[in-house]
């Protein structure tokens, strides 16, 4: 599921339909995953996209550990971009000088 999830992500950059959401879970299902839940689907989905938004940006010491925590903690990325800076400082392995490039 999580090729799929990635690769509908980078063939969506700027975020997708209902209609393309409900092809997702079609496909999904063809190939075999229980999209039963599909507010679980839905959460990793999210927390792909923040994953790869954050993997295609260059900021200096945000490597794969901290995108990670960055995943972990927010898991989508509009609650990253509603982040106050102290809310990222307290993310483990975040700094607050790296809290304050966001």
């Amino acid at each position: 599921m999580k090729k799929q999830l990635k690769a509908f992500v980078e063939r969506h950059p700027d975020g997708w339909s209902h209609e393309d959401w409900m092809g997702l879970l079609a496909e999904l299902e063809q190939s075999g995953t229980d999209v039963s839940d599909a507010a679980l689907v839905g959460l990793e989905l999210e927390k792909t996209r923040l994953a790869w938004e954050l993997g295609r940006r260059s900021v200096k010491g945000l490597g794969p550990k901290r995108r990670e925590a960055l995943v972990g903690r927010f898991q989508t990325l509009w609650e990253l971009k509603q982040a106050s800076v102290d809310e990222l400082a307290e993310t483990p392995t975040i700094t607050r000088d790296l809290a304050e490039i966001h």
